[in-house]
């Protein structure tokens, strides 16, 4: 399975595709910790298989073949793009490796697809200096000249040297499909889908309760994190304004607001409830804050959300929630090339402002976040009133 949590979800219309072609057969997902929750309940597959770890918590590779081998699988499809999952597979001795060529991995795979590169020569140069002005603003390589200062403009020699490949941009649906259909699919159905087991349901209830939120309250769930990047995140002030003008019933339909994130985004989470009225605090509610501050698992907020009458977020994994499981959706586009991200869901309402350096996808924006900060707060809350769900409560 892929490593991030949206590109998990994205992969779930394969996984629907390739339970019908093998109808009889044991599916097995191997994937890391963040996307298991995306695989419980899950009713295309048979199971989920987490990675192996040591003592120290990390993940074992060798160990992790050696259970691969000790299953017999026949077929390993390997969805990432990383030369250390094809290797895997290989240790593992899974006889047929489908995969696509990219990373020097030919020789690791049985049958692989070559993915479609850029034929313009400019947009190639032009995407490959944006991959260079990233890893120079991470430090990550030298600066061309001690004297540049604009990272706008890279010398094309510089960009050649460092050997950037650029790909055709396309859906990452529709990418993990062409899997599918090298194997003999005939259909395109990218509709998203997700499970829920009865455990999640029962947190995300107790949630609820401990929110003060029934189930005839309407509420908003809000998402202010990226785990790609900064550079994906609108300002926490103007999400605290949007989330004070739906608590305060200053919208079509007045709701709670339940603000979700990953441990790393909470200093996010605080920023835009230091930015409330205090009005409005008992019904903007952190979810880290429940359970005595243990907050609530990933599969829970899958519930939440399928609960929820709207969510309102950036470009980022719990889109995909509200996408596979029907629920209205507001999403901030930034430094995203949308060509990338669709993913076909027409109760989505995008919301972008065009800039000259975009979309440049960047996880850091090295000049002044203009793509974000041009998305105003009224743009927003006119979007959020279009949105509600007409049958929540």
């Amino acid at each position: 399975m892929p490593t991030w949590l949206g590109d998990a979800v994205m992969a779930t219309p394969f996984l629907r595709e390739l339970r019908k072609l093998f109808p009889a057969a044991r599916i097995t997902c191997l994937g890391k910790s963040l996307v298991q929750p995306v695989l419980a309940g899950l009713p295309v597959i048979d199971a989920a298989l987490p990675y192996v770890t040591n003592k120290a918590g990390r993940i074992s590779y060798a160990r992790t073949a050696a259970e691969l081998r000790r299953r017999h699988f026949d077929l390993a499809v390997i969805l990432p793009n990383s030369f250390r999952s094809a290797f895997l597979a290989w240790r593992a001795r899974i006889p047929r490796r489908l995969g696509y060529n990219r990373d020097g991995r030919r020789r690791l795979l049985t049958d692989y697809i070559y993915p479609k590169r850029r034929d313009d020569y400019e947009v190639r140069l032009m995407i490959q200096r944006r991959a260079v002005r990233e890893s120079i603003a991470a430090d990550r390589w030298p600066r061309p000249a001690p004297v540049l200062k604009d990272l706008q403009h890279i010398p094309g020699w510089y960009v050649k040297f460092c050997s950037w490949n650029s790909f055709q941009p396309l859906p990452t649906i529709n990418y993990y499909l062409v899997l599918a259909g090298y194997l003999g699919a005939m259909q395109t159905d990218r509709t998203m889908i997700l499970g829920i087991t009865d455990a999640e349901r029962a947190e995300a209830e107790a949630a609820m309760a401990q929110a003060g939120i029934s189930p005839a309250v309407p509420f908003m769930m809000l998402f202010p994190g990226a785990h790609f990047g900064a550079s994906k995140c609108w300002p926490p002030e103007r999400f605290a304004a949007v989330a004070a003008a739906v608590a305060e019933g200053r919208t079509r339909r007045p709701a709670h607001v339940l603000i979700g994130g990953a441990a790393s985004e909470q200093p996010l989470m605080d920023a835009i409830v230091e930015a409330l009225p205090p009005s409005v605090t008992d019904r903007v509610i952190p979810l880290y804050k429940l359970n005595d501050g243990r907050g609530v698992s990933l599969g829970a907020i899958k519930e939440l959300v399928r609960r929820a009458g709207l969510v309102l977020c950036n470009d980022t994994g719990p889109r995909h929630f509200a996408a596979a499981l029907g629920t209205p959706l507001v999403t901030l586009f930034g430094p995203t090339d949308p060509r990338w991200a669709e993913i076909f869901y027409d109760r989505e309402q995008q919301i972008g402002v065009p800039v000259p350096c975009g979309p440049c996808q960047l996880k850091y924006c090295p000049i002044d976040h203009r793509c974000m900060t041009g998305i105003t707060t009224e743009m927003v809350l006119h979007a959020v009133d279009q949105q509600w769900r007409k049958d929540a409560p």
